[in-house]
């Protein structure tokens, strides 16, 4: 009779321990992590087979337990045919019910994230938050004051290329800031670059910057605006690219499969060997096999595509493919869907 009482009272205080948190938090987390970045993945590699992109975000996630039990004991009066007459039952319970739910980007929110070209403020502000200038012009940037960025296998101008080392450069040094100022049309944004020393090698970097964007040898701050030509001395047209655009040129960095390209399944355009910075922004491996080590890897028309766990410099540009997503975001979103979850 006592250990009966003692699984009615257990039974009693069952409750889901707070460490769930813990477990369901980063498995969750890693989880959708992993999946946003093959849902990336698979839409570079869908680009490229001029395939269309879909996107489902994960909106929420809602994890509902249940902890119950019941025990029950029963005695008898000793009989003649049974002297010994004991039985104790007990029974649990635990459901773990998660709720996902998607949502298409579609519409509005299709436009504004995939569609409209990154800000060019941002692409300073980016510089100036720790990204490397080379990283960051090589793919957000499809033009400066007319210098074109490699686009769709065709090389970059020389003097694109110039001034992304040297901004990069002027950057390790800690001489690129930007501030913005208010204007009576809204607001301005301008970038300030540290004059040096003439002579010394940031001087002359910042002497080949001016130089390359046609400002005055005497200007350290200019106006950034979106444009392919400024439109005044102190001004800096920034062409961007918007997040289609930057996945289509990733999607040239695809050792795509022989048989398929002489299918004409993908779009042409390889980089030509003339291009001084000829390397894919991403290197994406295609074979017939799932690799074993992958950062992220997804199946396609039969074949799997990757990038090497191994590959930093692909892997790092990948991951700020990801993180731009988020500057392309300007405005309101759809709501997402309201789940009630009903408490005890």
């Amino acid at each position: 009779m006592i250990a009966a009482l003692t699984l009615v009272g257990l039974a009693g205080c069952a409750s889901v321990s707070p460490q769930r948190v813990n477990i369901d938090r980063m498995d969750y987390g890693q989880v959708v992590a992993d999946s946003w970045k093959r849902q990336t993945l698979l839409n570079v590699v869908r680009l490229r087979y001029a395939d269309a992109p879909m996107f489902l975000d994960v909106s929420s996630i809602i994890n509902s337990y249940t902890v119950g039990g019941n025990a029950n004991a029963q005695a008898t009066l000793p009989s003649r045919i049974n002297p010994d007459v004991l039985q104790i039952g007990a029974t649990g319970i635990w459901s773990n019910t998660p709720t996902v739910t998607y949502q298409p980007l579609l519409g509005d929110r299709f436009t504004r994230s995939l569609l409209q070209p990154i800000p060019p403020a941002s692409v300073f502000q980016l510089l100036q938050g720790g990204w490397g200038a080379n990283l960051v012009f090589r793919t957000v940037v499809g033009s400066v004051n007319g210098l074109r960025n490699a686009s769709l296998g065709a090389p970059a101008d020389p003097g694109f290329v110039e001034l992304t080392e040297a901004l990069t450069r002027i950057q390790r040094a800690g001489n690129i800031g930007i501030r913005v100022e208010s204007r009576k049309d809204g607001g301005g944004v301008l970038a300030v670059i540290r004059r040096e020393e003439s002579g010394t090698e940031l001087g002359e970097d910042s002497r080949r910057v001016r130089n390359l964007l046609g400002l005055g040898e005497d200007v350290s701050e200019f106006e950034i605006a979106y444009g392919l030509i400024p439109r005044h001395p102190n001004e800096v047209a920034v062409l961007t690219r918007s997040m289609m655009e930057i996945m289509l040129q990733l999607g040239f960095g695809i050792d795509l499969p022989v048989a398929l390209v002489e299918s004409g399944r993908a779009l042409p355009g390889q980089r030509q060997p003339g291009d001084a910075q000829g390397r894919p922004l991403v290197h994406i491996h295609s074979g017939t096999e799932a690799p074993a080590d992958a950062y992220a890897a997804v199946p396609y028309k039969g074949y799997w595509y990757w990038i090497d766990d191994t590959d930093i410099e692909s892997k790092r540009t990948f991951t700020f493919l990801m993180i731009l997503f988020s500057l392309a975001e300007t405005g309101q979103t759809t709501a997402a869907p309201v789940v009630t979850v009903p408490s005890r």
